[in-house]
């Protein structure tokens, strides 16, 4: 009995050994697990700490009125034969089609949720739509084209544009004469149907792994070139087709489009082989019919619109949209921080205390560079109704430098909830938990009772839709937030990137439109 009460003992002792050595071993390969993970985390953060850290450095080399031209991205970025982007600078809502994609590719979690609010009807996949432009060359489709692609992106549907002449440019060459475009031409025509044929091959296959709206940007002025459009959406699940037609007849509104496509068109060659391109796509045209489909016809950049059988929320959303833009032509936007706040000078965040006295010399500099620049009778001036903004405004408006004031609610800062006048110092000591996962992603991060970056984005949706019917100059003086979301809006930045954007204090960022991007500018006009 007692040899075997020793060794039931011993083979105990042996057990709670082994146990004993399992779990350290567990311990250690999770640690390792962590580190590798935290190695991986982080040099991810760094790479996009890199990009972020390029571009700031970019716009502050623009203080003193340098100026930066940014183009536009997606110019470079239509898909090729193969499913491959043509260009370097590749938007975020791509690499779309490449070997490598999933339905998944625009989210790292798999679950993520399709769109439900598009136009469906009982379908699978979730509603997508592609949108068609039709109308003869100089006409200010691919200007539309561009603003719907930019206002839905920043809106936070995947879409992307996908060029017909920037499809043929790479595949026959630019600067084809006008006579490839002759109806008469069947070589020719065989060739521009096949780039036809490639685009909407290469638009179901982005819409079917997980882009939301397509834009085949080009003429389409016939119903046949039409017909094979509907008959490839007709085969998918659930997609729907809007037609979008630029009519003009107003010499003054060719003539504006006209100057963009001179300037910036790289097929562009003279204007006599121009007008003839134009009368051999006129000799064909065939308006859309209101039985093709969904349809929005603009006529001279917006002075009269028509629809037909428009349905569904993202459609009649674009309407609102469409029906704002003015035309191809857009006065400059200033914007500017209010200058400098007792909080500021405290680093404190939100509140809504009054300027310092560099903020107070800041707004008088701001009203001189404003007279010494600016018509008084043509410039409108948008200011957010909080306290540090409407004094810098208030030299603009007692000298009578302008010639409309308008304050906006919408363009008051984000607001940070229980986290109200404190510095970041505090909010890491009283709210370590939330300091973190701000740290982790700003853009989509919450303050307790507060605002993220997309609840800033939807907020200021009336904002945009008012500036683009602006047909004159215009200064905006609101706060960091709102700016970075309104300069990513005018310069089609992805949302990763708008919570990093520099927007100095005492700075005024002048932005001009072009046919093809934006010309920027900034003046520093005090220091902090």
């Amino acid at each position: 009995r007692l040899v075997r009460g020793a060794r039931a003992r011993t083979a105990s002792a042996e057990r709670a050994e082994s146990a004993r050595e399992a779990a350290a071993a567990a311990a250690a390969g999770a640690a390792m697990e962590n580190h590798a993970a935290l190695m991986a985390s982080g040099a991810a953060a760094l790479g996009v700490a890199l990009v972020f850290m390029m571009r700031r450095r970019k716009q502050r080399a623009l203080g003193g009125g340098k100026v930066m031209f940014h183009p536009r991205v997606e110019s470079k970025n239509d898909l090729g034969a193969n499913g491959s982007t043509s260009g370097k600078n590749v938007h975020p809502e791509g690499p779309n089609i490449g070997p490598g994609s999933s339905r998944h590719w625009f989210s790292k979690d798999p679950h993520y949720p399709e769109r439900t609010d598009l136009l469906h009807t009982g379908h699978a996949q979730g509603g997508k739509l592609v949108i068609v432009m039709v109308g003869v060359p100089g006409r200010g489709k691919t200007y539309i084209a561009r603003k719907v692609a930019r206002y839905l992106r920043w809106i936070n549907y995947r879409t992307r544009v996908f060029s017909l002449a920037r499809m043929r440019q790479e595949q026959y060459g630019e600067k084809q004469s006008a006579d490839f475009y002759n109806p008469s031409n069947e070589d020719a025509h065989r060739l521009r149907m096949e780039v036809l044929r490639r685009a909407v091959s290469d638009m179901m296959k982005y819409l079917n792994r997980g882009g939301e709206v397509a834009i085949l940007d080009g003429t389409n002025v016939t119903k046949d070139r039409r017909k094979l459009i509907r008959d490839a959406v007709a085969e998918q699940d659930g997609f729907s087709c809007l037609f979008i037609e630029s009519v003009c007849d107003d010499p003054e509104v060719i003539q504006s489009t006209l100057s963009g496509v001179e300037n910036f068109s790289p097929d562009f060659i003279a204007s006599d082989d121009f007008a003839r391109r134009v009368d051999f796509y006129s000799s064909v045209y065939e308006t859309v019919d209101d039985n093709e489909g969904m349809l929005v016809r603009t006529h001279n950049q917006g002075a009269r619109i028509c629809v037909a059988g428009l349905q569904g929320f993202l459609p009649s959303k674009l309407l609102a949209f469409i029906s704002n833009l003015h035309g191809t032509t857009n006065k400059p936007v200033y914007m500017t921080r209010h200058g400098e706040s007792e909080f500021n000078t405290e680093h404190r965040i939100g509140g809504d205390s009054p300027l310092s006295e560099a903020g107070r010399q800041y707004a008088l500099a701001l009203s001189d560079f404003v007279e010494k620049t600016i018509p008084k009778d043509e410039l409108c001036v948008w200011s957010s109704t909080m306290r540090r903004a409407r004094q810098t405004a208030n030299p603009v408006v007692e000298r009578k430098l302008y010639w409309r004031y308008v304050e906006w609610r919408a363009l008051r800062e984000i607001e940070v909830g229980v986290c109200d006048g404190l510095t970041y110092q505090q909010v890491k000591e009283q709210f370590p938990s939330e300091f973190a996962a701000r740290e982790e992603n700003k853009l989509r991060y919450r303050y307790p009772r507060g605002e993220s970056y997309l609840d800033l984005i939807s907020r200021l949706e009336p904002v945009i839709i008012e500036f683009e019917r602006q047909a004159e100059p215009l200064l905006i003086v609101a706060h960091q937030a709102v700016l970075r979301c309104l300069y990513a809006y005018f310069l089609d930045l992805p949302e990763e990137e708008v919570p990093y954007l520099s927007i100095p204090l005492h700075t005024v960022i002048k932005l001009e439109h072009r046919a093809f991007g934006w010309r920027e500018q900034r003046f520093t006009l005090a220091s902090t």
